[in-house]
């Protein structure tokens, strides 16, 4: 997805829109994270009602209903979380990390596979419930919160079904050593040192 509206040069340092790009990825995975924990609370809050014996814990709405709007919940709590995360993490950095960082984002095949698989869930997802909403068939929920719902629980099953038709080929492999993720990984040469080398 990023790829493709971002330009990857070959030194990191002259990576552009650093700031959008990092943006965008914070908070696609928090948009995700946050509809997976909101998919796993219906089904927490009845298992805590059952052990505790507490029928009042567990609300008597539909199931359907409940993980719906639970994800819907989740996915934007998981997007304001993971957001305010990124920013207590990056503030005061400098610009070139801010850069080194989105460059590594663009150069992960893996990653970048993993967000069209999302992306395109979440697209699917919230037309699909929208549109259902919209004819009276979206389980009671406006659209609004349908065609949220539908983004959320489509993102999750979209990193499902990346990961279950991905492999641990060589080609990923390298891909991530060249990305910086593993210990094995080399650093990113500057220029600097390029005309270091070429000088001698």
């Amino acid at each position: 997805m990023l790829p493709r509206l971002f330009p990857h040069p070959v030194y990191a340092e002259d990576q552009p829109s650093a700031y959008t790009i990092l943006t965008i990825h914070c908070l696609h995975r928090g948009f995700t994270t946050g509809a997976i924990f909101g998919l796993i609370a219906p089904f927490a809050r009845t298992a805590v009602a059952t052990i505790l014996r507490r029928p009042s814990l567990s609300t008597p709405l539909p199931w359907t209903v409940r993980l719906l709007s639970s994800a819907a919940i989740g996915s934007l709590a998981g997007t304001g979380f993971i957001g305010v995360g990124m920013v207590a993490r990056m503030w005061g950095r400098e610009k070139i990390e801010w850069q080194d960082r989105s460059w590594r984002i663009l150069a992960n095949k893996s990653q970048n596979r993993e967000d069209d698989w999302s992306a395109s869930g979440m697209v699917i997802g919230a037309l699909a419930l929208g549109l259902a909403a919209s004819r009276g068939a979206g389980f009671g929920l406006r659209v609004g919160r349908a065609s949220l719902a539908g983004a959320a629980v489509g993102s999750v099953l979209g990193t499902v079904g990346h990961v279950l038709t991905s492999s641990n080929s060589v080609e990923e492999v390298e891909t991530k050593v060249i990305a910086g993720e593993g210990p094995l990984a080399p650093k990113e040469p500057s220029k600097e040192s390029v005309r270091l080398s070429r000088s001698n």
